[in-house]
């Protein structure tokens, strides 16, 4: 058993959860809150194995400062740009997905090849005709509320962040602000001027989102990165 044990340790403390780091234990349906319960959802139809999203789609202003945010800034890669018209192009990003963790660099053209087996990626799409503002205004009825980013190290990204001249909105380490007007209550569905804003604040807590950073891309659509559990302390 001890050499089980210790075969087992290296893989074991290897493992990365990327879930929220819920500092509670789950709780009964009679219990306050706030309370976490685990999911009892049985085996998916077969007739949808494989389903899976593959990316999500923004409108954007600038292809070419969004590729340089989303590039330069967070690493992802373009896999492609087709540009139907003149006018009208859209442009898709995404992480490497070569070897473990996306670690191994793959070309443009391998990227293409396996698009639609790959997970997380973005399609950008932009219009140059459109001249109208266009930009992601966190408000409690919006649909979209944030990207979520995995980063190994939360708050060396909030460096990078800044260092970039990125729009911060809640640092590392702060409360969500419940100023009038807070983006980022707004952007997760908050009135912050509500008495439902302050009750939340504990549980919010109580979840992690204190460790979390939140900042925005160029057209104003929010990120929040929180870090993978195991890599440092949060």
């Amino acid at each position: 058993m001890k050499l089980i044990a210790v075969l087992l340790l290296p893989l074991l403390t290897s493992l990365t959860i990327v879930c929220p780091p819920v500092h509670y234990q789950p709780t009964n349906s009679t219990a306050g809150y706030p309370k976490l319960t685990p999911g009892t959802d049985g085996p998916a139809d077969p007739a949808t194995t494989q389903y899976q999203f593959n990316h999500v789609a923004l409108l954007v202003k600038d292809l070419a400062e969004t590729r340089k945010f989303y590039g330069d800034l967070l690493g992802m890669r373009m896999i492609f740009l087709y540009e139907e018209t003149e006018d009208y192009s859209i442009m898709y990003m995404a992480h490497s997905q070569g070897g473990k963790n996306g670690t191994e660099y793959q070309t443009g053209a391998e990227m293409i090849a396996e698009k639609n087996d790959m997970q997380g990626l973005i399609e950008f799409t932009s219009s140059k005709s459109f001249t109208r503002s266009r930009e992601y205004v966190p408000n409690t009825r919006q649909t979209l509320s944030h990207l979520g980013l995995i980063v190994p190290d939360v708050k060396a990204l909030q460096e990078r962040a800044e260092a970039f001249n990125a729009t911060i909105l809640k640092r590392v380490d702060d409360a969500p602000s419940l100023d009038n007007g807070s983006v980022v209550a707004l952007g997760f569905g908050i009135d912050p001027a509500s008495e439902e804003a302050q009750e939340l604040i504990a549980p919010t807590k109580a979840l992690g989102f204190f460790q979390f950073l939140v900042f925005a891309d160029p057209d104003g659509n929010l990120i929040k990165a929180q870090q993978q559990i195991g890599s440092a302390a949060v």
